[in-house]
């Protein structure tokens, strides 16, 4: 499977860049809140795609959509199954970093007023890059 074929490796490549030319991106008169929280959403979301796919295509597991639960189930999100799947299948070190860029995404998102350092984005590149390169299709 040539992942580079794939959308979810687009995402990628774009945070990516977004990283790499950053300052250009900022508008005038804003700071770099902006574009760090568009970063570390693109990282997530690239990751969070691409360990779906995965657990897809290598472990024939694909999350259930919140709709299909019935009235008297308990309704697990979509990404949630998706780490406790990764968890479930041994890779705890991957459901771990994903679970650590859904926190920093939820901040970026939901907390406008939270400034978003360097290292923020630093940590969030550093998981997406090590889902990556971890998660393998042959």
């Amino acid at each position: 499977m040539d992942i580079a074929k794939y959308p979810q490796y687009e995402l990628y490549l774009l945070t990516l860049n977004m990283v790499n030319f950053k300052n250009l991106l900022v508008p005038d008169g804003c700071d770099e809140r902006c574009i760090n929280s568009t970063i570390i959403n693109r990282a997530y979301f690239s990751s969070y795609l691409y360990c779906t796919l995965w657990l897809e295509y290598v472990k024939n597991f694909i999350p259930i959509p919140i709709k299909e639960f019935g009235d008297d189930e308990v309704k697990v999100s979509e990404h949630v199954q998706v780490r406790n799947a990764l968890f479930n299948l041994g890779e705890k070190n991957i459901e771990e970093k994903l679970y650590k860029l859904a926190n920093l995404r939820r901040t970026a998102d939901y907390d406008p007023f939270r400034d978003l350092t360097t290292t923020d984005v630093s940590n969030a590149i550093g998981y997406m890059e090590n889902i990556f390169s971890h998660l393998k299709f042959d």
